[in-house]
């Protein structure tokens, strides 16, 4: 027969072991899709794309090699950058922006 003192132990730890999935695992998780996604839209880049890398630059893409990418990010001016330093699209941040507006999408 287990004591009252035994059983509070045994709710601790059950409690801990919860807390400590919801802190730990559930973000995870979380940025977990949020890189499949960024990996999809990645992939699936068309030539005329406006991109935003890792550094701030933004840029036009214009070609592909292998993992790579070649952006314009002026007159006469393009950038080979490894297809990982894409953090962003600068077509979703305007269609995002409309839609928080009222807009339609």
């Amino acid at each position: 027969m287990q004591t009252a003192a035994q059983s509070s132990v045994n709710w601790f730890w059950l409690i801990m072991i919860a807390f400590m999935f919801v802190v730990i695992f559930l973000p995870a998780r979380s940025q977990k899709k949020r890189e499949q996604e960024l990996k999809a839209k990645t992939d699936a880049l068309q030539k005329g794309d406006q991109i935003i890398l890792a550094n701030g630059i933004i840029g036009t893409v214009v070609g592909f090699k292998d993992e790579a990418l070649e952006v314009k990010v002026a007159e006469n001016v393009k950038l080979t950058v490894l297809k990982n330093a894409v953090v962003g699209f600068l077509n979703d941040r305007t269609a995002n922006a409309t839609t928080e507006k009222g807009g339609k999408k």
